[in-house]
């Protein structure tokens, strides 16, 4: 692990996500999506092995209808996890060509042995991604938490995060959507106290909660923010199937990585759904459209319609 607090690395990110595949497979659904489902209209039924499946890919279309992609569109994900929103994407037709950032090799590997010719995945962090041309559409779930590390002020978090919407901005093509999906802290609760050391060290190296005042403050220069929804009880109901599935393959999960990381995820999930129900962190879901870019009047005291028509932004 290291010590930055600019943000999460790739041997940051491999703590956690290079475990192991196989570990996460025995928990999560068959998509290996590792964020919180949607579970409107989706009853609860335990029992039903396909209910977090349905929740998962509800989540995925979700995002996809958010983020205006047109079909055969270009499609960017930051932090695209082991695949599932490029694979759905692109077998259900609505994107030309998918590409996904990750830091981890593990899920690198796991999204090209999948074949899917119309997906490119990049061990890239985004801070280095320089597109070919514009994308249509960029979705990022629950990697935003990994850009500004522990220990920040204010001001330095809503920097880092301006940068990220920054590069956002350059890469979409004008009148381009972001649907973004993280995990914030809410109400009073302290960053710099017990909850934010416990993700830091234990589960998420180098990476902190936003608050939504943050997020806000950092795109409004870039982005015009069309949907704000914070929907904690999507996580409460992911972190109990998630939890109930871990149980259920305990000895299992132990084979595959010990008793000790076995028992550091339930603690850690259980922890995760206590501050859920208590009010301390919730999930937003938005939507942002990206700016024009800054309108450029020509430099005389009377403007006329013809060059106020030549200044028109793209």
């Amino acid at each position: 692990m290291t010590t930055t607090t600019t943000g999460a690395t790739a041997t940051d990110i491999e703590f956690h996500y290079d475990v192991g595949n196989d570990f996460y497979a025995l928990w999560l659904d068959d998509t290996l999506t590792y964020s919180a489902a949607l579970w409107d209209g989706i009853e609860e039924d335990r029992s039903h092995p396909d209910v977090l499946l349905q929740a998962q890919r509800a989540k995925l279309r979700h995002h996809l209808d958010q983020a205006a992609l047109p079909p055969g569109g270009r499609l960017l994900d930051v932090g695209c996890g082991w695949g599932a929103l490029l694979a759905l994407a692109c077998e259900e037709g609505r994107a030309g060509e998918a590409t996904g950032l990750t830091l981890s090799r593990a899920q690198l590997a796991h999204v090209r042995s999948r074949g899917l010719p119309a997906v490119r995945a990049r061990l890239e962090d985004w801070r280095s991604h320089v597109p070919e041309r514009p994308y249509d559409a960029i979705v990022s779930i629950e990697a935003f938490e990994a850009f500004a590390g522990p220990g920040l002020t204010t001001a330095e978090r809503v920097r880092a995060y301006t940068e990220f919407f920054s590069a956002c901005h350059g890469w979409l093509v004008p009148g381009g959507t972001l649907s973004l999906q993280t995990i914030a802290f809410d109400g009073g609760v302290d960053a710099g106290g017990p909850v934010g050391a416990f993700f830091a060290s234990d589960v998420f190296p180098a990476s902190a909660l936003p608050r939504l005042t943050e997020i806000t403050a950092a795109c409004d220069a870039h982005f015009s923010l069309t949907v704000v929804k914070s929907e904690p009880r999507d996580y409460i109901r992911t972190l109990r199937a998630w939890s109930a599935r871990l149980r259920a393959e305990r000895e299992m999960a132990q084979q595959a990585v010990g008793a000790d990381t076995y028992q550091r995820y339930r603690l850690y999930l259980k922890t995760c759904e206590l501050l859920f129900l208590r009010g301390e962190v919730t999930l937003y879901r938005l939507a942002m459209r990206r700016r024009p870019e800054p309108l450029r009047l020509p430099m005389q005291s009377t403007l006329t319609e013809a060059a106020v028509a030549r200044a028109a932004p793209v």
